[in-house]
């Protein structure tokens, strides 16, 4: 089957013949800054294919999907399929999978290596309780809704920013930055707790009220912030306490063991759930 795999560019009429993965994403692709989709055929049927695509905010890698259909798994078709979009590619590829997952099995076995990992993230209703015995009282923690107007998106951009800076930097355009501050407008402001000290915001847990669960990003507002451990555990267990009064069955939160703060106090935190890794494929020696 190998030797007669052929590779060509995805067409609008393919999302139409494609019967695994999900097609239709491939269509929102399409004409989108940076993309490139290839498709694999076998006599004439399609069988695999990549997408790989420029974000708007972190642009240092070029990020990927791959997917091949199961009846034809084996046959190197995926590993040939990031092949043809090294080929194209002057950035390092990028993607996400769950630890001891085929997808992370898959990458590793190319040269894939983790540049970033999300621990654990998860925290159910019934460890309330117990994460707020662990970290203490919350004083000194107001509600972002008290803040002036415009000022949680302006901290909610100086987190994201650095947080970022050393593994994934925010591109240095306004397009980018925009983007990152749009991401400001879907915060649950009532809900995401702000710790003080001397006065002065140091720690925020933000909250979005995604569907199933609502999603917390806490970190301090500068990787320098004093007193920054303490005021990170202030606002998670206010945001944790918050979530119990309310009827919140659960908490996912969104960080990264490599955050200086927020990844040593979740080491620390009954959370629940797999790893994932964002990891990167390199350029081939032709991108090099």
């Amino acid at each position: 089957m190998v030797e007669h795999i052929q590779f060509r560019d995805f067409q609008p009429s393919d999302a139409k013949v494609i019967t695994f993965g999900e097609p239709g994403e491939l269509l929102s692709r399409v004409g989108a800054p940076g993309a490139v989709i290839r498709v694999a055929t076998w006599q004439g049927r399609i069988v695999g294919y990549a997408a790989s695509w420029l974000a708007v905010v972190h642009r240092s890698r070029r990020f990927i999907d791959v997917v091949v259909a199961p009846d034809s798994r084996g046959h190197r078709i995926g590993t040939r399929l990031v092949e043809e979009i090294r080929a194209r590619s002057h950035r390092p590829l990028a993607t996400k999978a769950v630890e001891g997952s085929d997808a992370e099995a898959f990458i590793l076995s190319l040269g894939g290596k983790a540049y970033a990992t999300c621990p654990p993230l998860e925290l159910p209703r019934r460890l309330f309780g117990r994460t707020r015995e662990m970290l203490g009282g919350h004083d000194d923690v107001i509600s972002a809704a008290t803040l002036s107007p415009g000022e949680p998106e302006h901290l909610w951009s100086r987190y994201y920013e650095w947080v970022h800076e050393q593994w994934s930097p925010v591109d240095d355009t306004e397009e980018a930055r925009a983007a990152v501050r749009s991401e400001a407008a879907e915060l649950d402001l009532e809900h995401t707790s702000v710790a003080l000290v001397d006065g002065q915001p140091a720690a925020v847990a933000f909250v979005f009220d995604d569907e199933g669960a609502p999603t917390v990003c806490a970190e301090t507002v500068a990787r320098d912030t004093p007193d920054g451990d303490e005021a990170l555990a202030r606002v998670i267990s206010d945001v944790v306490s918050a979530a119990w009064r309310r009827g919140v069955r659960r908490l996912a939160f969104d960080g990264h063991q490599e955050d200086p703060h927020f990844g040593p106090l979740a080491a620390k935190l009954p959370l629940e759930g797999a790893r994932l890794f964002l990891l990167e494929l390199p350029l081939n020696a032709e991108g090099l």
